[in-house]
């Protein structure tokens, strides 16, 4: 198991700041505890949303006598009932997610991933949300298991401080698919991930999307990896597959590289955005607090 780099420590102010959000669901899923979304569902609750014909069977207490004595017909009230929501954190925990530039001081891609997780976490947790945190590389590991309300927080943050040393290619599709296949409810699925593989991402987002997943990617960039600025004779050495490659990289290969990255950028935005996820970029150089508060925000992840 591994310690994190960078403490997952956050201070009252922060979650008080934490606790006035929650996070956003376009999508109405069956929960099984109030919460803070609403569901149509027949019951009593703040909210009249509809009528249906009475059938024998039904609570007598349901009926709407009003509409009785003026039709002569039995109709139930329907209202909005709040429900909980599953949410569940999908953490690219490969080698690439690991990686962190010689210079810079900051923090890897993947203890991005852990704070921004912890804290969104938190928000799903005060709003009475049950959540998940999974791990995944070359294959889907074991998750931590449901929680429920703020004082399981702890136990998410033990869990994202004791992440497992994944080894092997990222195989994105793959693991997805797994996860799609374990998960018996649907639900808000948080992907946090730098997108390498080599095969792909598209696949794997676009299953979740038709398993009736509600899906927002938190795509975890390190500006180095962006816009690199060595040049000269290197020795590149591929963090996943330990391949090495002798390069000369002048200013042209620069903005070759320059080039493929920001179309590469391009594309999942355009592509998340094609399929109906929500999509927000996280760089390990943006300030954690303003990060969730803001960047986050501004992508319609939270509220």
């Amino acid at each position: 198991m591994e310690t994190a780099t960078a403490p997952l420590l956050f201070d009252s102010d922060f979650l008080a700041k934490l606790e006035q959000l929650f996070l956003l669901s376009k999508k109405l899923f069956r929960g099984a505890h109030r919460a803070e979304r609403r569901s149509r569902q027949v019951g009593s609750s703040l909210e009249f949303a509809d009528y249906r014909n009475y059938t024998l069977g039904d609570d007598l207490r349901s009926i709407d006598w009003n509409i009785y004595g003026r039709l002569d017909r039995l109709f139930i009230k329907l209202f909005e009932q709040e429900q909980d929501l599953d949410i569940s954190f999908l953490l690219d925990a490969s080698a690439s997610m690991r990686w962190v530039p010689e210079k810079g001081g900051r923090i890897s891609k993947f203890d991005q991933a852990r704070r921004i997780a912890a804290s969104l976490a938190y928000i799903g947790l005060a709003n009475l949300d049950r959540v998940n945190v999974h791990y995944f590389a070359s294959r889907l590991e074991e998750d931590l298991g449901l929680c429920r309300g703020k004082s399981q927080f702890h136990k998410v943050l033990e869990f994202l401080r004791n992440a497992p040393a994944l080894e092997g290619e990222t195989r994105f599709d793959a693991c997805l698919r797994t996860f799609s296949q374990r998960m018996k409810r649907r639900g808000l699925v948080f992907v946090l991930s730098d997108l390498f593989d080599p095969n792909g991402f598209e696949g794997g987002l676009a299953l979740l999307r038709h398993q009736q997943f509600e899906v927002h990617v938190i795509h975890i960039l390190d500006p180095v990896e962006v816009r690199p600025e060595a040049t000269g004779d290197l020795r590149l050495v591929e963090s996943e597959s330990g391949e090495a490659y002798e390069v000369t990289a002048s200013e042209a290969l620069l903005r070759r590289y320059h080039a493929e990255v920001d179309a590469f950028l391009r594309n999942a935005a355009a592509f998340c955005t094609e399929k109906g996820i929500n999509y927000a970029q996280a760089s390990t150089a943006v300030p954690f607090e303003d990060l969730v508060l803001r960047v986050l925000r501004d992508g319609r992840m939270i509220q």
